[in-house]
Order: C-alpha cells, then sequence, then structure tokens
C-alpha cells in the first residue's frame, strides 16, 4: 500500500500530534473530545494525513495546537514553554497518528468509525505499554465492528 508520506518521517509526526494533542488539553485547557474535534475540522487534520512536510516536521507540536486553536476561533495563548508531558493525552495523538499512517484513511474518517478521543483515551491503560502493533490490531477490530 502507498502511504502518504515516507516512514522515516513517522516518529516525528506521531510525537507532534502526542504533543499537539497535550499542548490542546493542558496548555488551552479545552476537554480531549473538544480539542479533538476542533482538530478533525481543522487543515492542521488533512495536511497530516496527506504527508504535508510543514505539519509533519516543520512545525512543532505546540505551533500545531496554536493552528488547531486559531482555525476554530479560539485565541493563541503565548503561555508555552516548550515542555509537554508523557501521558495519556499524548499517547491518544502519538497512536491516532501511527494508526492513520498505517491505515492511510483521514482522521475525520477513522473517527467516525469508532477511533473517536473518548474511544482512543479508554484504550490508553490496557495499550500504552504494548508495542503500537497491537493498538492497531484493536484499532483494526472496532473500525471493522463498526462497519459491520
Amino acid at each position: 500500500m502507498s502511504r502518504a508520506y515516507n516512514k522515516q518521517y513517522l516518529s516525528h509526526a506521531m510525537r507532534n500530534v502526542g504533543v499537539m494533542m497535550d499542548c490542546g488539553v493542558n496548555k488551552y485547557h479545552l476537554p480531549l473530545e473538544i480539542f479533538y474535534q476542533y482538530f478533525l475540522a481543522s487543515d492542521v487534520s488533512k495536511y497530516i494525513a496527506r504527508g504535508n512536510p510543514r505539519y509533519l516536521t516543520g512545525l512543532s507540536g505546540a505551533e500545531l495546537a496554536d493552528l488547531v486553536v486559531e482555525q476554530a476561533g479560539g485565541t493563541i495563548l503565548d503561555t508555552n514553554d516548550g515542555t509537554y508531558q508523557v501521558n495519556d493525552i499524548y499517547w491518544v495523538g502519538w497512536a491516532l497518528a501511527y494508526y492513520q499512517w498505517k491505515s492511510n484513511r483521514s482522521f475525520a474518517h477513522l473517527s467516525k468509525r469508532g477511533l473517536d478521543a473518548q474511544t482512543m483515551n479508554k484504550l490508553y491503560n490496557p495499550l500504552h505499554e504494548a508495542d503500537i502493533t497491537k493498538f492497531a490490531q484493536v484499532a483494526d477490530t472496532i473500525i471493522q465492528r463498526k462497519q459491520s
């Protein structure tokens, strides 16, 4: 299967989406589900899914969060100290970026098929220490169930 971008960019994209999610929740104090809806509606989600290098590696995760908030009509906060937390919110973005790349489907498609922010957050506890391929298997099952 031809993917939107080369695997060499994947780890950077995963980290950026993870940091973006963390900033959306912890910097902007938005509920995960709301920030994820903003992300899905933004150009950011579309450009990442298409493999636009500016969005994969040219901007930081914090800058991506700023763009998402700005496109949603919010005000960009100037409180970023450059740190982020590797936590359940980070993992949601990190894992979604991997699965989006692997499945070659848009983030919006994945959300409509059952991989929304709430479902992803529930998967953190059983899967965050597992290999990412285990998460991909679970994600495949969720999507297949939704399609049936």
